[in-house]
């Protein structure tokens, strides 16, 4: 079962925040043009001028911070970061500098150099819930749900009313194991914010874990009244319908599933089995063959095709199949073959 992940939202530093006074302060008449050429848009021409400005103020910082800005709005993230290197040598103090540095290499997939700089964004500004979130998302991205939770946590005392740090520590959790709390913390989320479309779907993944399937199909509901072309939604609610013994009522989400996203072998292969559970082998073997076209490799789908096949007295085409699953996949023989055998002697049954 697919858990849709926490994804940052990377936020942004503005060219000279109030919040940023040790950037500010600093005199400001030499950047104005600079300033105004990139607050227009003209983010080479800013470039140009803030170099300008850095030659006849070589020790000015609020320059190479700004014109690192320009060079991050370009997507030019080295030289962004020299720019913001350059900043905080002459000012190490400033906690800004260290938390947009950080945005820029975690950019160019560098965690390790961004964590060490949000890190040192917290320990300047201990109340800066954006270095939180975005280390708390570095130690998610790593599997280190446990530190994430812990800078979410942080995130949450800073701003309890922010629902989207209930909804990362929630996720954190959920990857933990730890579904009640999870499930405490996308209630938070969505008691803060009931359009956050992703907090019913991750409960609903939760409540699906336990085995909740009414609780998780009225959140994976909620999900797609929000989000109607939600291919993961269908799916999901598709199989707590399937476990709750729904099957036509899970067809009918798969099939959705597969209209909005086509290439996705998980959808059909489900459905094929819902279709298995009714009797229906024709739709069935056609869904595990779409599945086969979609993933040769894909041994599973052989051996429910051919188990449909012994059912439809083609053992000749079945026991292909069978051959070919154990070919592609070895340890499926002791588990598979009593299913094999099961099947066969139903079939056996039925046609006397």
């Amino acid at each position: 079962m697919n858990m849709k992940l926490f994804i940052l939202a990377l936020l942004m530093a503005v060219f000279c925040d109030p919040s940023a006074s040790s950037w500010c302060a600093e005199t400001q008449d030499p950047l104005t043009t600079a300033l105004d050429l990139h607050d227009a848009g003209k983010l080479k021409e800013a470039i140009v001028e803030y170099g300008n400005v850095i030659k006849s103020h070589p020790k000015l910082g609020a320059a190479y911070f700004n014109r690192g800005n320009a060079y991050y709005d370009l997507g030019e993230d080295k030289q962004a970061i020299s720019d913001y290197s350059q900043a905080l040598r002459i000012n190490p103090k400033d906690g800004d500098g260290f938390y947009i540095r950080a945005n820029a290499f975690r950019r160019l997939k560098q965690p390790q150099a961004a964590l060490n700089d949000y890190s040192a964004a917290i320990k300047l500004n201990p109340d800066d819930v954006r270095s939180y979130t975005n280390r708390g998302s570095l130690h998610f991205d790593a599997r280190r749900y446990e530190a994430a939770a812990k800078d979410f946590s942080e995130a949450i005392r800073i701003d309890p009313k922010d629902a989207q740090s209930y909804y990362n520590r929630g996720n954190a959790y959920l990857a933990l194991n730890k579904r009640d709390e999870a499930i405490r913390d996308y209630d938070a989320a969505l008691s803060r914010d009931d359009k956050l479309a992703e907090a019913y779907y991750n409960r609903g993944i939760a409540y699906a874990d336990m085995k909740k399937y009414d609780e998780a199909i009225r959140d994976f509901d909620a999900m797609l009244r929000l989000h109607p072309q939600s291919a993961e939604a269908f799916y999901n609610r598709g199989l707590a319908k399937m476990r709750s013994g729904k099957f036509d009522d899970a067809i009918e989400d798969y099939s959705e599933a597969m209209r909005i996203n086509p290439k996705d072998p998980e959808a059909p292969f489900n459905r094929g089995l819902s279709y298995l559970r009714i009797d229906k082998y024709d739709y069935a073997a056609r869904d595990f063959t779409d599945v086969i076209a979609l993933q040769p490799k894909y041994a599973d789908a052989y051996v429910y095709r051919g188990i449909i096949r012994v059912y439809q007295s083609k053992e000749k085409e079945a026991d292909a199949d069978f051959q070919k699953a154990f070919q592609l996949d070895p340890g499926l023989k002791k588990k598979i073959q009593p299913i094999i055998d099961d099947a066969k002697a139903k079939a056996k049954v039925k046609s006397n």
